[in-house]
């Protein structure tokens, strides 16, 4: 049943396992994506169940922060997630994650949906393009990342002690590959940008971050994927807070959602060892076009909530 405009949605038992189901899809595909999931869960609640734009996003930042929590947990045991930068990118992430929350309530909903699907095309676009580049683990390593570093400790990825450098096996046979991110300033501030949609948007920021650090930055497409993983989470705490204290969050909404994410998200990172990049950008590029398309169909009238 949905909603009125600013009414909370009533739940039955048909509704409530179609949530946790969709958090579960969210929580997966934002787990092998490093995307939060957002970008499932705000067009499900505002298109198909008539949720308020604002409440939806509050809900979606909800299950944004589960999303992180439980996916980033298993990227971490791995080496994936590159904490110091995930650190040194968050700074200007949550800035912009704070104003991106309180502005939104000034901008129309149609002009949001159709910010929605423009950022998420322009996340298709560079993933696309990411494929024609050469691989961003061909920098060369400081000397204190020791080659057998990975084996002897049996990660996947580590990262050096400058905060830019760092190992990652490659996919195929293994090999521990070097790369150092570059351009540390055009990931800051496309991780402001990424953050503002987040809060204005409720979908994490990872549209915006992983395709800023493959292309922009030279990181691994799976380094990235995990940092991004981590950071969205921290983002998504900063806005949420913003609509919990202007009463926009529907807790019988975010209860179903975040139990779905949480097994989603716990199941995608387990697999993201055994798919290979191309299909997880496969997964990101559907995902994200799909959202996209919704939203701007939304935002001319075409789709009728």
């Amino acid at each position: 049943m949905s909603p009125g405009k600013g009414m909370p949605m009533t739940l039955t038992f048909s509704t409530l396992l179609v949530l946790i189901l969709m958090g579960a899809a969210a929580g997966g595909v934002g787990a092998l994506t490093g995307i939060g999931g957002g970008a499932v869960v705000v067009p499900v609640l505002v298109l198909g169940y008539g949720v308020s734009f604002r409440s939806a996003v509050a809900v979606s930042l909800a299950a944004v922060i589960a999303n992180s929590a439980a996916g980033s947990a298993a990227y971490l045991r791995q080496g994936l997630t590159h904490k110091r930068l995930a650190f040194n990118l968050e700074v200007t992430t949550t800035i912009g994650g704070i104003l991106g929350s309180l502005v939104t309530a000034f901008i129309p909903r149609p002009a949001l949906e159709g910010i929605f699907g423009l950022s998420q095309f322009l996340s298709a676009e560079l993933t696309r393009r990411r494929k024609r580049l050469p691989s961003a683990a061909n920098a060369l390593a400081t000397a204190e990342i020791p080659p057998d570093a990975l084996s002897r400790h049996g990660l996947r990825a580590c990262e050096g002690r400058d905060g830019l450098t760092g190992l990652v096996a490659d996919e195929t046979d293994g090999t521990a590959r070097a790369y150092r991110a570059r351009r540390p300033l055009l990931g800051a501030g496309a991780s402001m940008v990424a953050g503002m949609l987040s809060g204005m948007l409720g979908i994490g920021g990872g549209f915006l971050k992983v395709p800023a650090m493959t292309v922009g930055m030279g990181v691994p497409v799976r380094v990235a994927t995990a940092t991004s993983q981590f950071m969205i989470g921290i983002t998504a705490v900063a806005s949420f807070v913003v609509y919990f204290a202007a009463g926009v969050v529907q807790p019988l909404l975010v209860a179903p959602i975040v139990l779905g994410i949480t097994t989603g998200s716990l199941l995608g990172s387990r697999l993201s060892g055994r798919l290979s990049v191309g299909t997880i950008e496969a997964v990101y590029s559907s995902v994200v076009l799909a959202s996209g398309l919704s939203f701007v169909l939304g935002a001319f009238g075409v789709i009728h909530v």
